[in-house]
């Protein structure tokens, strides 16, 4: 019936895909865990894989994905010499919308030679390419699954779209067995049309009496307002309060583009 081999590739990667997501819904040891991203990664033609936060990972912490299968020589690097914040491929997740080729990193991230010295590096503990997917929840410090190393590094983009399924999938597992993460249903805050005005000029950059000014209030109003802004979102200061509101999606970044109060 069908006759593309890419097409047929596709194909066994969906199928493949389907069974495993199964899996990591249901996997509930780490041993299992490990188990399964290692087949998967094997299946896919790789040698190493990474579940991790980005953090310093040198301690343990409970709160913390970490769940690494590379050379010695790159653990070290990367944890032991603390420098996986200037790792490209980690700066990368940061601006990629989702999963992505470490061959098409330089279309994603401005390279410089200390970037290309750390790919080189990679290369050379044997992690050419590789697929990395950005792992994001709000509140928390993003995170990633990798996997590197590719057997045929002509074929590894046939497997972007599976990668991106199985990487979130696998993180979620991962936060769930290892930092015993149960899902949390937020409480909506909901707020008036002025208080919200208000954390919008507060977001601009506006003082309270510049805030009243623009919205025809006194700086009383304005400072009850935001104070109560503060209360609801658990909030310590304005900026705080801003980013809580933005986080909330009860104000969108498009609206906080600085303006010159009239």
């Amino acid at each position: 019936m069908f006759s593309d081999p890419a097409l047929m590739q596709g194909l066994s990667c969906l199928a493949l895909t389907g069974s495993v997501i199964e899996a990591l819904r249901t996997v509930n040891t780490r041993e299992a865990l490990v188990t399964l991203m290692e087949a998967m990664t094997r299946e896919m033609g790789f040698r190493y894989y990474a579940l991790v936060h980005h953090d310093d990972l040198r301690v343990k912490r409970p709160d913390r994905v970490d769940l690494m299968d590379y050379p010695a020589i790159i653990m070290d690097h990367l944890i032991g010499q603390h420098s996986y914040r200037r790792d490209p491929v980690i700066r990368g997740c940061l601006f990629a919308g989702g999963a992505f080729l470490w061959s098409e990193l330089h279309r994603i991230v401005q390279l410089d030679r200390h970037d290309r010295s750390s790919l080189e590096r990679g290369v050379q503990a044997g992690l050419n390419e590789g697929i990395t997917v950005p792992y994001l929840r709000i509140g928390e410090r993003i995170g990633s699954c990798t996997f590197a190393g590719a057997h045929r590094p002509d074929r590894v983009g046939a497997y972007l779209g599976a990668a991106q399924m199985i990487g979130v999938f696998g993180f979620q597992a991962a936060r769930r067995i290892l930092c015993g993460e149960t899902p949390a249903v937020s409480s909506p805050v909901k707020l008036h049309p002025r208080p919200r005005d208000c954390i919008i000029l507060a977001g601009r950059g506006f003082s309270n009496k510049q805030i009243a000014r623009a919205l025809a209030l006194t700086p009383r109003t304005v400072d009850g307002y935001l104070t109560e802004a503060r209360r609801l979102f658990g909030a310590h200061d304005r900026t705080e309060l801003v980013v809580s509101a933005v986080l909330a999606g009860e104000v969108g970044l498009d609206e906080l583009r600085h303006r010159q109060p009239e």
